[in-house]
């Protein structure tokens, strides 16, 4: 995956991540700099592809599937050059892949996340080769094409190096669940966690601790990010009602910006077991207590203000001025381009100090190959082509947009973009089952049980799905066996 450049973060807090539950080894390489100092710049030098440039399909169409999601639709492909950075950047990955290896690159938009899986299986279904690629909103739909035959082993798909610093290996290994490697994970896949928008006025204003310190520091918690929220709370005409008038602690426009607490505090829904399959291993103390502290930070009135039916428009907004943090994915930062309030990034915070990693859950997508491709050897190298040229020009442009405005001015949020790109988890049972039987309402457990419910009984929540997820584990590795053999 990309290399980042000079950071500030201390070495100690880019560790690889300890291999328990489904964190896996994230690579990361940066510069160790005392703190307050900035490392120089180094030059980077990356690992050319290893496809031969005598390459020919013929112009052969290489035809990707996607759903009509915000991702797909606004950073991955482009018609023409139009001047846009981005849009550029995608489209001078597209024509450089084309000519290199004579193919038609094109894409089609099924639909949403669930049309997506549902044409695959028909495609494949019908013995057709119309989608060379199937690109996922990972949560719905990934374990069924798996158990159902739909999707190619990427281990004997020609011309891809699945070893290459291109392809994120260990996050690929965090989602085999059998022998296979069913799900790529490249640089092709610009991913998307979710990340934790502040107004820096506000934090001067109230004498609090610089977070990018804490952030450097590996002092960056939950009870950090609470204490934050609920010092700057007021009501601010004194009549005891909280409203959007007042000064809000946090904010998100919809549930599921709650559900990263739990994996940024390493609380996963399942580990692997000794014979490799995974299991339930979130009914445990820690999941209560980040249950309990963000429940206890829901019902101090006036610090959480969450919109009515999710929606944007009835939410306090950053530039008011009125408001610390704000949970939502990193593509909102285009947003505050032209902002007059000055805004910060960060991860979503550790449980505690003695955590050793930051982790950033990705929602964005996962790349998958249908098992009726006709031509494997066009396929893997469009692919592997794809993969390696995205980091030439699509990923810094992706920087550049994301860190639009002011924010492109601040080394700090550029750090912390860095910091949640190199620290990219998968939640096997949110990214694998998030709408499986059981799973889905024990991943949403931080949305729906907390937030919606306003209750922090996590007892009574995981006993009322806990049979239902062992049921889905339970068959999914039944299919598997049938599949794999």
């Amino acid at each position: 995956m990309r290399k980042i450049t000079a950071t500030l973060l201390l070495a100690a807090m880019l560790l690889s991540m300890a291999a328990c539950g489904n964190t896996a080894d994230v690579e990361t390489t940066a510069d160790t700099a005392a703190q307050g100092e900035t490392a120089p710049e180094t030059e980077e030098t990356r690992a050319m592809h290893a496809l031969p440039e005598d390459l020919d399909f013929g112009g052969a169409v290489f035809n990707m599937a996607y759903p009509d999601w915000q991702g797909y639709k606004f950073y991955f492909f482009a018609e023409e050059a139009t001047g846009d950075a981005m849009n550029d950047a995608l489209y001078s990955r597209m024509i450089k892949t084309e000519e290199y290896l004579n193919v038609d690159v094109t894409q089609t938009n099924t639909g949403t996340i669930v049309d997506v899986v549902t044409q695959t299986k028909n495609v494949v279904t019908a013995g057709d080769d119309a989608f060379s690629l199937s690109l996922l909103h990972c949560i719905q739909g990934v374990s069924e094409l798996v158990t159902g035959g739909y999707i190619y082993n990427l281990d004997t798909l020609p011309n891809v190096n699945l070893e290459a610093d291109w392809w994120n290996r260990a996050q690929m290994d965090v989602l085999r669940l059998g022998n296979n490697t069913y799900y790529g994970i490249s640089d092709f896949m610009i991913p998307c966690p979710y990340a934790i928008f502040f107004n820096k006025e506000m934090i001067v204003d109230n004498g609090m601790e610089n977070p990018y310190e804490l952030v450097y520091e590996g002092k960056w918690t939950l009870d950090k990010f609470v204490d934050m929220a609920v010092s700057v709370t007021q009501d601010l005409n004194g009549d005891g009602q909280f409203t959007m008038d007042d000064v809000v602690g946090v904010t998100s426009n919809e549930v599921s910006k709650y559900i990263s607490f739990m994996t940024a505090a390493d609380q996963f829904i399942t580990s692997t077991g000794d014979d490799g399959k995974i299991f339930l291993d979130m009914n445990n103390e820690k999941t209560i207590s980040i249950v309990e502290t963000v429940y206890n930070l829901m019902n101090i009135p006036g610090v959480v203000s969450t919109p009515p039916d999710d929606k944007e428009e009835s939410m306090i907004q950053m530039d008011t001025g009125r408001l610390l943090f704000r949970l939502g994915a990193i593509t909102i930062a285009e947003q505050y381009r032209d902002c007059e309030i000055d805004i910060g990034i960060l991860p979503y915070p550790k449980y505690d100090e003695a955590q050793k990693n930051y982790i950033s859950q990705d929602w964005g997508g996962l790349m998958c190959v249908p098992n009726s491709i006709s031509n494997p050897d066009m396929v893997g190298a469009t692919i592997e082509l794809l993969s390696w040229e995205s980091a030439n020009e699509v990923i810094p442009a992706y920087y550049d947009v994301t860190l639009a405005g002011k924010m492109a001015r601040d080394e700090d949020s550029r750090n912390m973009l860095e910091l949640l790109f190199d620290t990219i988890a998968y939640e096997i049972g949110g990214n694998y089952f998030g709408f499986s039987p059981g799973f889905y309402d024990l991943f949403y457990t931080m949305g729906n049980l907390v937030v919606t419910n306003k209750s922090s009984d996590f007892a009574s929540w995981y006993a009322k799905y806990e049979k239902s997820a062992v049921n889905t584990i339970d068959k999914f590795y039944e299919g598997l066996e049938k599949v794999e053999g």
